[in-house]
């Protein structure tokens, strides 16, 4: 009991990064420990029956604590880290993994920097279930975690196999990929704040309270009183720079304008349409997430010998790390066009599979549409100086030889006095040289 005035002290008339339907529950949940007597929303009057549930998960890598004893804190699958940031997000709360609904941010960055320090970790996968939590180091986390993936030289991914909303939102962005599954959402780019204000309870148990302060502002956002109106404009007015905030830290890492991200007016996307508006970047079996990004990994630095040429490398992720971000002052990115990405695409890969230089190596070229993100042309280069497939060019065993095998051939042969050779001679000459024929 002696925690809930330290909780009331944390989520009352302080933003908050929450999906708005958790919110309502959260502080539904709480409402008899914090003596709230009724809440609502914009919406209306919120169910005050609503529970919360709490999620957990065990972990392979191990850790001895302060008292001796080996504990668990994550798990290492095929080269790939398991980071997960499950329920509220705190700022901080003291433990490394989730604990009793609750992530803390310091939790996230700890456990972040030993997976990236592992030797066997080829990779960090962020399992989000969460509808975000705090604002107070949030940011600083989100940025926290891109440097440590470009520190280490490993890439950071992340999974909405369920939620990642808000404050997950924000920490999702510093992925250089990120995977949803067809159920999972993402988004609500906005801010949320609440005030209880028991004034009306006091007034009937005949309690009056008196403030005694120093400082026009120093008790604003009491609860023994109604919010007055200049103090709600001032609490607006910092949400909304909050938002503002929000969105460009979105918009910097996903490549999106803010512009586009603001205009999402804090909406959450389930699925594919997490995709089409910019928030995700595929589309993922959630059971196969892990398998996916490992396979990735396992493909980063293979050198493939074909002929005399040597390509490196295979198709990266789509990377927020691919184009620096954006400095202040610059121009916004466009906003992202799905469908003239996906039109690109199929541009380039029929430009690759039909370009001449495809002929007679069909396989490699269907090697570069599909499995590099190389350009028509530098695929072109790369088909002209590999030798062509076996069995692309006419095998003299084919019905054609075997036919003109069976037949009395002409003499084609060019006589002594001939310049050059006919017309007739040329032909079959070069049909010899193709099949290796004799004529």
């Amino acid at each position: 009991m002696n925690q809930y005035p330290h909780i009331a002290s944390r989520v009352l008339n302080t933003p908050l990064l929450l999906e708005p339907g958790y919110a309502r529950v959260f502080f539904s949940a709480l409402s008899s420990r914090l003596g709230i007597a009724s809440l609502s929303d914009e919406q209306g009057a919120v169910d005050m029956s609503q529970k919360l549930r709490v999620d957990a998960r065990s972990y392979s890598k191990t850790a001895t604590n302060r008292w001796g004893e080996e504990e668990v804190l994550f798990q290492v699958v095929d080269g790939v880290a398991l980071l997960d940031v499950k329920g509220s997000l705190a700022h901080k709360t003291g433990n490394l993994k989730p604990y009793s609904g609750m992530t803390g941010y310091d939790g996230i960055i700890n456990r972040a920097a030993m997976m990236f320090a592992e030797p066997d970790v080829k990779g960090v996968l962020m399992d989000m279930h969460t509808p975000g939590g705090e604002v107070f180091g949030c940011f600083d986390t989100a940025d926290r975690l891109q440097q440590l993936s470009q520190l280490a030289g490993k890439p950071i991914w992340s999974l909405a196999c369920d939620s990642s909303c808000s404050a997950g939102m924000a920490l999702s962005s510093a992925a250089s990929r990120r995977l949803i599954t067809q159920t999972g959402y993402v988004g609500s780019v906005g801010v949320v704040m609440a005030h209880a204000s028991y004034e009306d309870y006091l007034e009937q148990e005949g309690i009056k309270v008196t403030l005694i302060h120093s400082g026009a502002h120093k008790v604003e956002g009491n609860p023994y009183e109604d919010l007055p109106a200049e103090v709600l404009r001032r609490f607006q007015a910092d949400t909304d720079a909050l938002r503002q905030q929000f969105a460009q830290l979105v918009a910097r890492n996903l490549g999106l304008s803010v512009e586009a991200v603001l205009a999402t007016e804090a909406a959450v996307f389930r699925g594919q349409a997490a995709i089409d508006v910019g928030f995700a970047d595929g589309l993922v079996n959630g059971h196969e997430a892990v398998a996916e990004f490992s396979e990735y990994l396992s493909t980063q630095g293979r050198t493939t010998t074909i002929g005399a040429t040597r390509m490196t490398g295979t198709t990266p992720a789509p990377s927020a790390e691919a184009a620096p971000p954006a400095q202040a002052g610059s121009q916004p990115a466009a906003p992202f066009d799905a469908a003239a990405t996906a039109s690109a695409e199929r541009a380039r890969v029929q430009g690759i599979q039909q370009h001449a230089e495809a002929e007679g190596r069909s396989k490699l070229a269907s090697h570069l549409a599909f499995n590099t993100d190389m350009g028509v042309e530098q695929a072109a280069a790369l088909l002209a100086a590999a030798p062509k497939e076996q069995g692309a060019a006419l095998d003299a065993s084919t019905a054609l030889d075997k036919m003109m095998a069976a037949e009395e051939q002409p003499n084609l042969t060019a006589g002594a006095g001939d310049a050059k050779p006919t017309q007739a001679q040329g032909i079959a000459a070069s049909w010899a040289k193709a099949t290796g024929a004799k004529v």
